[in-house]
């Protein structure tokens, strides 16, 4: 999972941009930023890694001090928010004490910030970010077998499927490709969840070979069946 971090480039805000550096780290999470773009504006750069990213997290900090005793916050960073919700993507702010927040902001949102105790706001970004892992799945790589035709399919001739399980339930087909490694055929299926089992279908003419819904853990071994269709 990678996750773009929006927030301003000021030395004020060097910490709490660490705490989300290392926090995303500790989960084995990548993160991006906009930095070294150039300007403050919603570059096409900019727009084009929100769209890569999984989610995105917004700092929004004082900026301005307003004459109603509030404070400003920085227009690039709610854009960048605004973009990626637009997109779609899983978004929440991290909003410090002060700063005026207006309609698009709903309370799942965001997070407040006190800057001079920013734990609490900390732990609950953690738990955002495991729940985003949680739905996002990850990336697993499952080996073949048997190994002649896991060798027939590393060609690329036999069209290759896998669905997944889960409580009962199996997501539609999809198509895979597998891939000829040092040590055997591998196919690579993104999105999997930790609870989730992986079935595999091939067909080739006048056979059909179907593994049984097996553990990510494990080898996934292709068993013949019934003519194709």
């Amino acid at each position: 999972m990678n996750i773009f971090l929006a927030f301003a480039f000021r030395d004020v805000d060097k910490p709490l941009v660490s705490y989300m550096d290392r926090l995303l780290a500790s989960q084995f999470v990548q993160s991006k930023t906009g930095e070294n773009l150039g300007g403050e504006i919603l570059t096409p750069v900019v727009q084009k890694r929100i769209e890569d990213s999984d989610a995105l997290i917004a700092l929004l900090t004082r900026r301005d001090q307003l004459a109603s005793g509030g404070w400003t916050t920085h227009a690039w960073v709610k854009d960048e928010l605004a973009w990626a919700r637009a997109k779609g993507k899983p978004a929440v702010a991290l909003i410090e004490e002060g700063v005026a927040v207006d309609g698009m902001f709903q309370p799942h949102e965001y997070i407040p910030l006190q800057r001079d105790n920013p734990l609490e706001a900390i732990l609950r970004l953690a738990e955002t970010v495991a729940g985003w892992k949680q739905d996002v799945g990850r990336l697993i790589k499952v080996q073949l077998a048997p190994e002649d035709l896991a060798a027939k399919l590393g060609e690329g001739e036999i069209p290759c499927r896998h669905r997944l399980w889960q409580k009962g339930k199996f997501t539609d087909w999809r198509d895979v490709t597998p891939v000829p490694e040092t040590g055997g055929t591998f196919i690579y299926i993104d999105g999997v969840r930790e609870d989730q089992l992986i079935q595999i279908r091939v067909e080739e003419p006048g056979k059909v070979w179907q593994s049984p819904a097996t553990s990510q853990w494990m080898l996934i071994q292709l068993k013949a069946g019934g003519a194709g269709k």
